[in-house]
């Protein structure tokens, strides 16, 4: 199943038109890093800035992860 993107090649955080680096899990981009994502599916994309704001919101989850306490 494709995602309905229509072609769009921006970030999906609202008011951010930078170009597009990562997708992440739009419900875990929401709730975990606190974005204010604008989109339908279940994928969001997110520029360069918002991807290391992302990554900082989630670092601790995913080194819990990697040792196996999830």
């Amino acid at each position: 199943m494709k995602h309905k993107r229509s072609g769009k090649k921006t970030c999906d955080v609202k008011d951010c038109e930078e170009k597009k680096k990562q997708s992440v899990p739009a419900e875990k981009a929401k709730k975990k890093a606190g974005l204010d994502i604008e989109t339908d599916g279940t994928k969001a994309y997110l520029c360069k800035k918002h991807w290391k704001d992302y990554k900082k919101a989630t670092k601790e989850e995913r080194e819990l992860k990697q040792l196996g306490w999830d």
